[in-house]
């Protein structure tokens, strides 16, 4: 099968969507399939290469800036150049089907679609539009732009309408959101996964939690700091660890600051891949109190290193942790339940170490790659059959 790919990040070490995609080419790949990317290059990092994996670049060159989207000019740029390139090589390459991320490469898809009549499959991971004021608060993050805010209500909306064969999401939860959003065409949920690697045996630094993310008023890292606060006077050397960048980082420092948790709160930025696997081995739990999600690819990496997820009472986290299982779900604004969760992580670290077994145990039934390549070709044949017939 010859599957093209088209998404602005191709990478196996920022951002969950980023790197969904990534693993994608990767599986399809390995089975003898033939995929073909086109991608923006991002600065300071380099691609992946596989026999079967064909990259290829258009302009313009893209920065990972955390939360920060491309602007409205670098998406109209890919667009264009995206739709050239693709032309030429569905044509050559004999391309069976086009799949793409979200936004500017969704709508490459639906013209390449159009003109070349191939199945065209696109993913969207979230409806932002129907968390409240969403666009509203994006807006007034700090250093973000104005334009996308602006914009961004309507080219989700927009996307949702351009020409597609089916829709694939990332969990039942946000299949719930785009059937609420009014989609009509066929939903596929194909859950993402991760490359499972053995769990690093290190010594466990007691105290320690870690947050794992973007920097972005919807992850709700406020409520995590606060309970910090609340913690503090019963346990001086608790900390919480902040990996990720974003616009909403300044605010969080700001927090920091105004409750004298210097000592207690560590911003690391981004890390590298195998430092990061390092620090979620180390931590006692991963905390993820994000409002809203489409999937949250963050606690299958702790589950990996087999920690408990503790995630606000918020689909799809919800329903991807078991409370008192595999972690805690708790209440997404309630600074107190969430400093009572990580107090019964301090005083109770040998049920915390059987919650992260059993996330190690879910993520290696249902959260496989190999399971995520299964159902992409189920889903491929659905169409590319479908075609041949009519």
């Amino acid at each position: 099968m010859n599957v093209l790919l088209l998404t602005q990040f191709f990478s196996n070490t920022k951002g969950g969507g980023e790197y969904v995609f990534s693993l994608m080419a990767q599986v399809l790949s390995n089975k003898g399939n033939n995929v073909w990317i086109i991608t923006n290059r991002i600065k300071d990092e380099e691609s992946t290469s596989h026999k079967n994996i064909k990259i290829i670049f258009v302009p313009p060159l893209l920065e990972h800036k955390g939360g920060h989207p491309p602007s409205f000019i670098d998406n109209i740029i890919y667009s264009f150049c995206a739709l050239r390139a693709a032309l030429s090589l569905i044509r050559k390459e004999k391309i069976d089907i086009i799949h793409s991320n979200n936004f500017a490469p969704a709508l490459t898809g639906s013209m390449l679609s159009i003109l070349t009549s191939k199945p065209h499959i696109t993913v969207i991971h979230d409806v932002f539009s129907l968390y409240e004021n969403y666009w509203k608060l994006w807006g007034r993050q700090p250093n973000v732009s104005r334009l996308n805010a602006l914009l961004g209500p309507f080219f989700e909306k927009a996307i949702m309408k351009l020409k597609c064969t089916a829709i694939h999401t990332v969990s039942e939860a946000s299949k719930d959101d785009l059937i609420k959003f009014g989609v009509q065409k066929p939903i596929y949920v194909i859950h993402n996964a991760i490359d499972i690697y053995e769990s690093l045996k290190l010594e466990m630094v007691s105290f320690q939690f870690i947050y794992v993310g973007r920097l972005l008023f919807y992850k709700n890292v406020e409520v995590v700091i606060k309970s910090i606060k609340i913690l503090k006077k019963s346990y001086p050397k608790i900390t919480l660890i902040i990996v990720g960048g974003g616009p909403h980082k300044t605010i969080l420092e700001k927090l920091v600051t105004d409750l004298e948790l210097q000592d207690n709160v560590r911003f690391l930025g981004h890390v590298s891949d195998s430092e990061k696997k390092r620090l979620l081995s180390v931590s006692q739990a991963l905390v993820f109190p994000s409002l809203c999600e489409g999937f949250g690819i963050v606690i299958l990496e702790a589950f990996a290193c087999r920690k408990p997820a503790l995630v606000a009472n918020v689909r799809p986290l919800s329903d991807i942790v078991e409370d008192n299982k595999t972690g805690f779900v708790i209440s997404a604004h309630d600074e107190n339940e969430w400093a009572k969760a990580l107090e019964q992580i301090i005083k109770e670290p040998g049920k915390a170490i059987e919650m992260g077994c059993a996330g190690r145990n879910v993520l290696e039934k249902k959260y496989d790659p190999q399971t995520m390549e299964n159902n992409l070709l189920k889903m491929y044949n659905d169409f590319i059959n479908d075609k041949l017939i009519h």
